[in-house]
């Protein structure tokens, strides 16, 4: 009976842990390539905002000339995180632009196909109908 169940705790295990979100349509994947987009787009502005704000602040900080070693310190720290912050935005504004472009040209079609078929002594193309899903990386 143990052994059983070990099997069958063994034989589980996979199933369970390659499952995952497949996307169905094309209309799927463009509302996940769309969603990931708006994501992306949102935490860029984000990091390039609270980097700019960090920026201003270190200034501000840094800047006042009866500050301390500490001060002058702290408002150089403030506004070398907030450069980082506004470089670390740029990947994610290119990213979001790559997500939306895959996004605008997923596309789903039927066309006609051709194939040669052998009949008698020769070929003959014949055409049948196919569905197309186009998505360009």
């Amino acid at each position: 009976m143990k052994k059983s169940m070990i099997y069958f705790l063994l034989l589980a295990l996979p199933v369970t842990s390659f499952c995952q979100k497949k996307y169905d349509t094309v209309t799927d994947i463009k509302t996940g390539y769309i969603e990931k987009s708006k994501n992306q787009k949102t935490a860029a502005w984000f990091l390039l905002g609270g980097g700019v704000a960090l920026i201003g602040t270190g200034f501000l900080v840094g800047d006042d000339k009866e500050a301390s070693f500490d001060d002058a310190f702290t408002g150089a720290l403030m506004a070398g995180i907030g450069v980082l912050s506004t470089i670390g935005s740029i990947p994610l504004f290119i990213a979001s632009g790559k997500n939306k472009r895959k996004a605008m040209n997923a596309s789903a079609f039927i066309k006609l196909e051709t194939v040669p078929l052998p009949q008698k002594q020769s070929f003959v193309q014949n055409s049948y109908p196919a569905f197309s899903v186009n998505i360009i990386f």
